[in-house]
């Protein structure tokens, strides 16, 4: 399974470069037990998660959606629900539109992609890019970009965990629930996890597991 170095708490845990915790190892652990294996996280940069599916490097990921990575992957169902927010330190003015980042530098995550703000703000989005959200949470405190896109998953997790870290959350810009995706040239049959992740979502291990991290 693919652990993306550009993630963070509660997705996940990274301790010199190796994944030790969070939501995506419980899952990609469930899920390798449910058929009979046992899971291997392959940690790789963010933006190199579409090459290493589509190679075999790695069999799967949870966490994405079809528009976020390009290539031709077998899909889960719905897995992880979670929200897009633009949040905001706290003399920051309130974003009430997605117009009103304009010409703002916005706090983002090299790699991650962000087609609604892409769409409205076209070159006016301006990116205060960091190589993972913890980064771009550390430089909001220090003084850099006064807004930020994040999940209200890592949003609420972070502001438990660092109290000194004052977001507000402004605007909800999309609210969706993640899949897991799965590489066509995998030897895991296909079959077997998705059958997998549908009992696990329907006898209770799915939220058992979030509910860890909320």
């Amino acid at each position: 399974m693919i652990a993306p170095r550009n993630q963070t708490m509660p997705l996940a845990q990274f301790e010199n470069d190796k994944l030790t915790g969070g939501m995506l190892k419980d899952l990609g652990d469930a899920i390798a037990r449910r058929i009979g294996r046992r899971a291997v996280f392959v940690s790789v940069a963010g933006d190199q998660v579409a090459a290493a599916l589509s190679s075999g490097k790695a069999d799967g990921i949870c966490y994405v959606r079809p528009f976020w990575i390009d290539g031709d992957f077998l899909w889960s169902q719905p897995v992880i629900p979670d929200a897009e927010l633009v949040a905001s330190l706290p003399d920051a003015p309130v974003v009430r539109s997605l117009l009103d980042l304009r010409d703002r530098p916005v706090g983002t995550v090299t790699g991650y992609r962000y087609p609604r703000v892409e769409q409205v703000l076209g070159l006016r989005f301006q990116r205060l890019e960091s190589a993972t959200m913890e980064d771009n949470l550390r430089k909001m405190m220090a003084g850099g970009a006064r807004h930020t896109l994040l999940g209200r998953a890592t949003m609420v997790y972070q502001r438990k965990i660092n109290p000194a870290l004052k977001l507000r959350p402004d605007l909800v810009i999309a609210s969706f629930t993640a899949q897991c995706a799965f590489s066509r040239q995998s030897e895991a049959p296909f079959a077997e996890i998705d059958k997998a992740i549908k009992a696990m979502l329907a006898d209770g291990t799915v939220k058992g597991i979030l509910s860890r991290y909320r």
